[in-house]
């Protein structure tokens, strides 16, 4: 495929993807999760597809090799991840995996906003990828919190089951993440730890200042192009 080819392909799939994206992480982070913590599927076999579909966005979308590293690294992790699970589960499997969630996360938020915020007119894909922006936060701090309350003891929440291979430790860390970000704090879970502490307190601060300057950038960016054209 030609470099002009390529470039019309990712002109054509890379706002779609975002929207593809987004169903995916909302099936994974409100079904599949807890569909996992209840004991009726295994959601790190959901967790490979999604990685193997984000490694071929990623591509599309920003054509950035460094990029696809990342999301290849991930992916590898989360292979790794499960074969462990399957022959010899253990403490190590929540360590890759919360280590694979927070590069693919990281991996994704750069990419993604890159798409979203950039100069041009403001589609719906666009739009919706503002949502997979969001919802990647929260996965981004859960992952987080995972290696905090791994690296300190179990010692890091109050109201936190310890964290062991065991199906519910993602689906605990989600909830209390997105209960943070959304500042609803229902109190079940709390940060104990300092450094986890201070997490929580930066993701409550990004999940108040984010639908005001995602708002404002995003009419910013729509007159800007309406000017221009």
């Amino acid at each position: 495929m030609s470099r002009e080819s390529f470039r019309r392909l990712q002109e054509r799939l890379g706002d779609p993807l975002l929207t593809a994206l987004t169903v995916m992480m909302m099936l994974l982070l409100f079904v599949t999760g807890p569909l996992e913590a209840s004991g009726v599927t295994a959601a790190h076999f959901f967790g490979i597809l999604f990685a193997c579909v984000l490694v071929a966005a990623v591509f599309f979308v920003s054509g950035s090799p460094l990029a696809l590293a990342g999301t290849g690294i991930a992916l590898v992790l989360s292979i790794v991840t499960s074969s462990l699970r399957a022959h010899h589960p253990s403490i190590v499997d929540v360590y890759l995996e919360a280590s694979g969630w927070l590069v693919a996360g990281m991996t994704l938020f750069v990419v993604v906003a890159r798409a979203v915020f950039a100069p041009g007119r403001i589609t719906f894909h666009r739009i919706v990828g503002s949502i997979l922006l969001y919802l990647d936060v929260g996965l981004i701090f859960a992952a987080l919190y995972g290696l905090v309350a791994l690296t300190a003891h179990h010692g890091a929440f109050s109201g936190l089951p310890p964290l062991n291979d065991d199906p519910s430790v993602g689906s605990n860390v989600i909830y209390f993440s997105f209960v943070t970000l959304t500042s609803v704090g229902y109190g079940d879970i709390a940060p104990v730890h300092p450094i986890a502490r201070a997490l929580a307190n930066i993701e409550a601060i990004i999940g108040q200042l984010y639908p005001a300057t995602l708002l404002a950038r995003l009419v910013t960016l729509e007159l800007a192009h309406r000017n221009n054209g």
